[in-house]
């Protein structure tokens, strides 16, 4: 089988992965970054056309997403680009 360049440099270092010592330490660190990074979350009300909607949800259905997901992707990916 051919890998391409990507899949060649997982097969490269995939024995080189980190062991956890203290999984529940590791967890309970990134419980806590998660939790901090939903406090800075703002919540808006939007008025958007029915039909704008419609298409996000169709887009984000197919991308596998929830479409509250999708639409913030895409507001955080154009406010990235400043």
């Amino acid at each position: 089988m051919k890998l391409d360049d990507f899949e060649q440099d997982i097969e490269n270092h995939v024995d080189g992965h980190l062991d956890i010592k203290n999984q529940q330490d590791e967890i309970e660190l990134l419980v806590g970054v998660a939790k901090e990074h939903s406090k800075k979350r703002k919540s808006i009300t939007l008025r958007v056309h029915e039909m704008d909607l419609e298409a996000m949800r169709l887009k984000a259905s197919k991308a596998g997403v929830p479409y509250q997901t999708y639409i913030n992707m895409l507001i955080h990916k154009d406010a990235s680009q400043l």
